[in-house]
């Protein structure tokens, strides 16, 4: 080995291992993932507007867990596990709503107050005093508001949503998010695992062959996905191509929150972790101008963005059959094109660390 050839292997970064096969389909991996990541993050939740009445709620589950929010008639957003402390029963269906005044269970008819606290405990007559109301409120979970958009998180312990989102805070600052208006939303329930669309996402390898669409309107030669390790964050940048139809400010972060900001609207994702190999893929889509004249031309980009998610579920829909086939152990990332996804599998690594689970995402030596 001449001396150029040894300092090429000195600098250039070997391939590394990517995740086992078995980590993106045992459901002992997805219950630790649920106690250790998805109760303890921020998740997106809701937009504001849903909540903007003193009584408004909205309904629905985060990694399976049924959560309610609702505005207090303070005004003070307020969140709670969607179950009656009585015998479990839900408290509301899930969508958004209006209570009148009071949580009133549709089973037994205990009913709450908009502050989680019991009221009245219905056909238990004089025993009804042995009941501490500060003892049998509603479970509350933490819920903050940031530009807009609502965030909940399970654990009563945790960062401020500002601290969680860091550096993202300043640096999506003059993009005018409170000025967007909700204007459609696509849902899709697929086979797959969080952590497979996940590595998708980050990275831009696969876009010439997937998405034409992408790759005419964007640089893909220049497109750069950063690595913010210390907040848990990736900053995607795509310039935009002349003629190409949009240029905007793109995070993915940490575990799965989707933050595409431009000046006229947003396509803001989630997804919902429902078991090993199964995930809601939720995406909202904010204009500027919500007007009737723009509805033609708001869907219009709409649904070209939900086509390019289109193109990667088709893909990783097979990647994920061929992960639980049992054929593929695992495979190796490039240093120069996947370098965002090890760092995004270093993450998963580092939050199951000292769980009997650990050990299946580690490729045995």
């Amino acid at each position: 080995m001449n001396v150029v050839e040894a300092l090429v292997q000195d600098t250039v970064p070997a391939p590394v291992a990517t995740l086992p096969a078995s980590a993106y389909r045992s459901q002992a991996v997805f219950e630790q993932e649920r106690a250790q990541i998805f109760t303890r993050q921020w998740a997106l939740f809701t937009w504001a507007e849903q909540l903007a009445e003193p009584g408004s709620y909205v309904a629905a589950t985060v990694a399976g867990l049924p959560v309610l929010v609702l505005r207090d008639a303070a005004g003070q957003l307020r969140g709670f596990h969607n179950v009656c402390r009585h015998r479990a029963a839900m408290l509301v269906k899930e969508g958004a709503g209006r209570f009148k005044g009071a949580l009133v269970c549709p089973y037994h008819t205990w009913s709450y107050g908009l502050d989680g606290r019991l009221r009245r405990a219905t056909g238990f007559g004089p025993g009804a005093e042995t009941i501490d109301p500060c003892e049998t409120s509603l479970f509350g979970i933490a819920v903050e508001e940031w530009r807009g958009l609502v965030f909940v998180r399970i654990a009563a312990e945790g960062p401020a949503l500002a601290d969680w989102l860091g550096a993202i805070v300043p640096m999506a600052a003059h993009y005018p998010l409170e000025q967007q208006h909700f204007f459609m939303m696509k849902e899709r329930e697929i086979e797959v695992d969080w952590k497979v669309y996940g590595e998708n996402y980050l990275e831009c390898y696969h876009c010439r062959a997937l998405h034409p669409g992408l790759c005419a309107s964007l640089d893909i030669d220049r497109y750069t996905i950063d690595v913010h390790d210390s907040d848990q964050f990736f900053h995607l940048y795509g310039p935009k191509r002349d003629g190409g139809l949009t240029e905007g400010l793109y995070f993915y972060k940490f575990p799965f929150l989707m933050l595409n900001l431009y000046e006229w609207g947003s396509s803001i994702a989630t997804v919902e972790p429902l078991a090993a190999g199964r995930m809601r893929h939720v995406n909202w889509y904010f204009f500027t101008d919500v007007s009737p004249e723009r509805a033609d031309a708001n869907r219009e980009s709409a649904e070209w963005s939900a086509q390019i998610v289109s193109e990667d579920i088709d893909m990783v829909l097979g990647v994920q059959r061929n992960l639980n086939a049992g054929i593929y152990r695992h495979g190796v990332l490039s240093p120069q094109r996947e370098h965002a996804v090890a760092a995004f599998q270093n993450m998963a690594r580092a939050a199951l660390a000292g769980t009997p689970e650990a050990a299946h995402l580690r490729v045995a030596p």
